[in-house]
């Protein structure tokens, strides 16, 4: 069966001796175009305007019938001119956004069952990112609903779908071409050059604008990733916890790990790991991470809980007083045995300051050795080059304090 193209397709065929837009990066270009070309041809009506009024007024007095008929004529015919680019634009760029509709309703329209019935064989078996997209370059580079059963797949396996190679569904492919096309309404609606309303301001700015554009090719390209921290960690937890069986579990333990990003995300997930009480030492045993959960399990989950739990106390508090205070509590701890050094502690902190410029001016308040203990033992508290046990020289906590 021959798949309706739906990647790496050509960007345009022909129909009724036009040319058809039928992926995005083309009819990002096109609305580009469209948007430049109306604006150009409004202010061009615009001063062609002001030019011929100028010159009616040196050449007939102001008052009089024929002034007051001719001006009217040069008025309808700005009118006119800016009509005819504004239907121009729309005629323009709404065929455009309605074939680019038809075409990917046309793919999804399609079902290589072939295909599908391989993918879907995998159902229940443990797979990696390398291997789905191994099976989507053999199977689903083309073809919609493969894709689909491969990010099932992703689902079930704990690997972040925006690590693979595919489109966004349907429905949302739809709804950033009916943002776009409403977006365009809006434009051509409240486009002024001297406008003071906000409408004639976002029309100028805002609507269609490169930041606009950009952003609609990554969402219809599936090319967003950035998940919050604690949003992409509860995702994964979450994903692990559905796995039925702990062979299951381990193989997406192993590939949350791998594939998340930032650090802050992979202490998340492991501090949940570390609190479940249902997943099993075989499945970490699987997943090569036996020494870590140790570890978290053994007092590593209660020192970052410590930490997050100190930092959201503080981050919106706007007395320096109370900060400093909150603060010295725990290096008064440290200090008297009752708990040890934080290794969380720094980066948390410097999460915090950049979101609350008071926490900031606390540590600008407090002695070296008070922000040496914060940062880590091992920071020189006058002088050097020294890194903190937790790798901030001496410079990086100045500037932390500085608001750097």
């Amino acid at each position: 069966m021959k798949n309706f193209p739906l990647k790496n397709k050509k960007a345009i065929k022909r129909k009724r001796g036009n040319f058809i837009i039928t992926n995005i990066y083309d009819l990002t270009n096109l609305l580009r175009e469209v948007r430049s070309r109306y604006q150009a041809e409004y202010i061009d009506a615009m001063e062609t305007n002001k030019k011929e009024l100028a010159t009616l007024k040196r050449t007939m007095i102001p008052g009089t019938p024929e002034y007051e008929n001719k001006k009217q004529e040069i008025q309808l015919a700005c009118d006119m001119a800016i009509i005819k680019a504004r239907e121009k634009a729309a005629k323009k760029a709404t065929e455009a956004i309605e074939d680019m509709k038809e075409w990917e309703r046309t793919g999804v329209r399609t079902i290589n069952t072939e295909a599908l019935a391989r993918v879907n064989a995998l159902r229940g078996i443990p797979v990696t990112t390398e291997e789905l997209k191994q099976i989507l370059s053999k199977h689903g580079s083309s073809n919609y609903w493969v894709q689909r059963a491969v990010a099932a797949l992703a689902e079930e396996n704990g690997i972040p779908v925006t690590d693979l190679p595919l489109d966004s569904s349907l429905d949302v492919k739809l709804n950033v071409l009916d943002q776009l096309s409403g977006q365009l309404d809006l434009l051509l609606e409240h486009f002024r050059l001297t406008g003071q309303t906000r409408e004639a301001s976002e029309a100028r700015f805002l609507y269609l604008n490169d930041d606009v554009l950009n952003n609609a090719v990554n969402i219809y390209t599936n090319r967003v990733k950035d998940l919050s921290e604690a949003d992409a960690a509860e995702r994964a937890y979450y994903k692990i916890r559905a796995m039925s069986g702990q062979m299951s579990k381990a193989c997406a333990i192993s590939n949350r790990l791998r594939n998340l990003k930032k650090e802050d995300t992979k202490n998340m997930l492991l501090y949940r790991l570390a609190k479940d009480k249902d997943i099993r030492s075989e499945a970490y045993e699987v997943a090569g991470i036996s020494d870590v959960m140790a570890e978290w399990k053994g007092g590593k989950a209660d020192r970052y809980a410590r930490a997050v739990t100190m930092m959201n106390g503080i981050k919106t508090v706007q007395d320096t007083e109370k900060i400093k205070e909150k603060l010295r509590v725990y290096i008064d701890r440290v200090n008297n045995g009752l708990e040890p050094e934080n290794e969380f502690l720094q980066h948390e902190i410097t999460k915090t300051y950049k979101k609350n410029t008071f926490i900031g001016r606390a540590l600008g308040e407090m002695s070296r050795a008070e922000k040496c203990k914060l940062f880590g033992s091992n920071a020189v508290p006058d002088g050097g080059k020294a890194r903190t046990s937790r790798g901030l020289t001496k410079e990086e906590i100045d500037g932390i304090v500085e608001g750097e």
